[in-house]
């Protein structure tokens, strides 16, 4: 799934800020599939975009460029965190323009899940 928002700053102009989850059970290491929509995104902007993948650094609060356990409270507030930094209202002087995409109900079929931490 995904989440976007385009901003406004004079030093950046126009730009568009994107966050993905995907399927833990599939996709164990982000920096590929990061890669590939880069690369889509250069095409796309004829060479005018670039992107970049946020790793935790000193400048980023939290760290979301990880596989997420559903019963890990600090990762899932970690994203959290990171979806309400779409949220800010600074940097949108025209409004807000935003996308996302929407999870399909549980389908309540499987062995339920069993609390690995306790």
């Amino acid at each position: 799934g995904y989440y976007w928002v385009m901003e406004y700053t004079p030093k950046k102009g126009l730009h568009i800020h994107f966050l993905g989850y995907l399927n833990g059970q599939y996709h164990q290491n982000p920096y590929q599939l990061s890669r590939t929509m880069g690369e889509v995104w250069k095409r796309i902007t004829e060479g005018d975009g670039y992107h970049h993948l946020c790793r935790k650094k000193d400048n980023y609060p939290v760290r979301i460029d990880q596989v997420i356990h559903y019963a890990d409270a600090t990762a899932i507030n970690a994203l959290r965190y990171a979806i309400s930094y779409l949220a800010k209202s600074e940097q949108k002087e025209n409004g807000i323009i935003l996308g996302r995409s929407t999870v399909p109900d549980k389908s309540g079929r499987g062995r339920p899940r069993q609390d690995r931490n306790g």
